[in-house]
């Protein structure tokens, strides 16, 4: 079964406390709530200046290709918070890069590493991948204690441009080794 067979039997993954699944154009108002707030977007992405910009956002870069990419629902809410993806994913070499976002206002609860643990362990296993990474912004606390805390090591520093910016920043490179790869080691 190629991956992305298997992304499709996994489009929706339930942890105790979240919903990954699809997103659809009634999370516009959800995402809009974070993705308007500069504060929230620092080392992500620009902040959407209206509805009709997180409308486009999710149809091109959500619903056009939706494999490997999930809306973050919090249960007890019935929100969408945030998103976790596959921002690279190289079926031959079955690696995989892993971006996420999420609403501030849900930062330091474990969310995000509850999702990205959850998602690593599904990818390392049932998605028979070998090796994932995670990139963030060197000043970005919060996401370099979600690598750590879902089980990536950091494996370098170094100095990149930023995408949206244009200006050189220093990026951390954290990775996970399936258990296999582990002992080829």
């Amino acid at each position: 079964m190629s991956i992305y067979e298997k992304l499709a039997t996994f489009n929706i993954i339930e942890t105790p406390r979240l919903v990954l699944r699809p997103l659809s154009m009634t999370d516009a108002e959800d995402m809009f709530d974070y993705a308007s707030k500069p504060d929230n977007l620092v080392y992500v992405f620009p902040a959407h200046h209206n509805l009709a910009e997180t409308r486009l956002t999710i149809a091109t870069l959500f619903m056009k290709e939706p494999l490997g990419k999930w809306a973050i629902e919090l249960k007890s809410e019935a929100a969408m918070i945030g998103t976790v993806t596959f921002v690279k994913l190289d079926e031959k070499a079955r690696t995989a890069e892993i971006g996420y976002t999420l609403n501030q206002k849900y930062w330091g609860q474990g969310l995000m590493t509850e999702a990205v643990r959850t998602l690593a362990e599904i990818s390392l296993t049932e998605f028979g991948l070998c090796q994932l990474a995670i990139v963030v912004d060197a000043e970005n606390i919060g996401s370099c204690k979600v690598a750590e805390k879902s089980g990536f090591i950091l494996q370098e520093n170094y100095k990149a441009l930023n995408p949206y910016t244009k200006i050189l920043r220093n990026f951390k490179r954290y990775t996970r080794l399936s258990q296999k790869s582990k002992q080829n080691f």
